[in-house]
């Protein structure tokens, strides 16, 4: 085999689903795809995450096993809900402009950090700022803009943005002219999207629906 191919591999595997036992999931962090008897899955770790994700159906039963059922966030759940709670008051301040900031991790502590990052260029209906870096200490986790006084919904602009993105949740807020803001949110990564709008909004605003999900964000640590 090619070195190049041989290293390309080994950072990017594909792997069966094994049929007759359990599958050993990821335990570093880095991603793999996954061929089950039903077709192509995903799977990422990340500090922050650890998910698998359907990419596409097979059109022929495959023989193989069905892939693990897994979506956890490894963000404490207060922390997330404070940062978002502070930007959508941020955002508040600037509308009818949109404004955008970052909720960022850091593995070694378990915290979570806002950024408000550096704006090129905004309007009632654009926003463009920059990614912060980041380092092993400070990761660029929920990507969060607003919509001013619109609702709150993913453009055909963050459909392009968030192809070229690594893992992260986008976030977006609107009807911020309204005493209950529109929030939407999304997993992103690898070109693969997951809708966790109904799970955030629950978590937003307190009504008990949270507590029936499965992800890791439940933590109120």
């Amino acid at each position: 085999m090619n070195p190049l191919d041989a290293t390309l591999q080994a950072a990017c595997p594909t792997v069966m689903v094994p049929r007759y036992e359990e599958l050993p999931l990821l335990n570093d962090d880095s991603h793999r795809f996954l061929i089950a008897g039903d077709g192509l899955y995903a799977e990422v770790r990340r500090p922050w995450i650890h998910a698998i994700l359907k990419v596409t159906d097979s059109p022929i039963p495959l023989p193989y096993g069905p892939a693990p059922r897994l979506f956890n966030i490894n963000l404490h759940r207060r922390a997330l809900v404070g940062g978002l709670q502070h930007f959508i008051r941020r955002a508040r301040e600037v509308s009818p402009l949109e404004h955008a900031a970052w909720l960022t991790y850091d593995p070694v502590e378990g915290a979570v950090g806002y950024i408000e990052p550096e704006i090129i260029s905004r309007s009632e209906g654009h926003i463009q700022y920059h990614r912060p870096d980041a380092t092993p200490r400070c990761l660029p986790v929920v990507d969060a803009h607003s919509h001013g006084m619109l609702p709150a919904f993913f453009s055909g602009t963050d459909e392009r943005d968030d192809r070229t993105d690594d893992a992260k949740l986008a976030f977006v807020v609107g009807n911020l002219d309204k005493a209950e803001v529109t929030v939407t949110m999304r997993f992103v990564g690898f070109g693969l999207t997951l809708d966790i709008s109904e799970w955030i909004a629950s978590i937003l605003h307190n009504d008990g629906v949270a507590s029936n999900t499965e992800m890791g964000a439940e933590n109120d640590h």
